[in-house]
């Protein structure tokens, strides 16, 4: 996103080359702001450069300017324009998603079912981003108004909860391995996942070490230390070896 200040300075460089005025700075610099939101500053910055430098018939416009920037990004490479989406507190953490868990009843059968999905937040942010995905409320109240079942829990992930836990979205499950778990430590067998669980959360957990065997310390000899050498040839000095 083009800073102010950016913009600010591109607007100077314009109106010095193009005769115009501070007034006139000030009037165009909110719709110059607007229109450069989603083009960096380096692009913005060469463009402008490039548009002062050419010769035109008519003063350009701020049209001129953005077909200068694609100019500017097709000979630099990357892209033209990035986008900041501003994401509220309760999806930030997970850039513009929500998670959900719907428990309901079906009344054909009076059978319970739990319904997880991904849903996007209802912030302004989130929809710019996923502009073809469906938010969480819309999908509260599409359950709500079904006839067809009765919505007993409807759970969303917030700031405060991010992501949601396993109770959350499938306490059935959850209260399985609870009773596994006691039924297992009333029997005497150890859970090894719970030690290293639990030293993970006190921050306590080392790995163990890995144990190498032992390589002999190599002896390197930097001078002989016999006086001569016994060859088929005979007996020569240790520097006419030629071996």
């Amino acid at each position: 996103m083009a800073t102010a200040r950016m913009v600010e300075a591109a607007l100077q460089m314009f109106g010095a080359t193009f005769n115009k005025n501070a007034e006139w700075q000030a009037q165009v610099f909110p719709i110059w702001e607007h229109g450069l939101q989603t083009v960096k500053d380096v692009h913005l910055h060469k463009a402008i450069m490039n548009v002062c430098m050419k010769k035109h018939q008519y003063p350009p416009t701020l049209g001129h300017v953005l077909e200068e920037v694609g100019d500017v990004v097709r000979v630099l490479g990357g892209s033209a324009t990035t986008i900041e989406y501003k994401f509220c507190e309760d999806c930030i953490q997970r850039d513009g998603v929500r998670e959900v868990s719907a428990h309901f009843m079906i009344h054909k059968g009076n059978k319970g079912k739990i319904h997880n999905c991904i849903t996007r937040c209802t912030c302004e942010g989130a929809e710019l981003k996923y502009p073809k995905m469906g938010d969480w409320y819309s999908l509260q109240t599409k359950m709500m108004n079904d006839g067809r079942i009765t919505l007993k829990n409807f759970i969303v992930s917030d700031a405060a909860c991010p992501i949601l836990t396993m109770q959350q979205r499938a306490p059935h499950h959850y209260a399985r391995m609870l009773r596994v778990q006691k039924e297992r430590a009333a029997e005497g067998k150890p859970n090894p996942y719970m030690a290293v669980a639990q030293s993970m959360i006190d921050g306590r957990f080392v790995p163990e070490e890995t144990k190498y065997r032992h390589k002999p310390t190599q002896t390197f000899v930097d001078k002989p230390k016999t006086i001569n050498y016994s060859t088929p040839h005979g007996r020569i000095d240790p520097d006419d070896c030629p071996f």
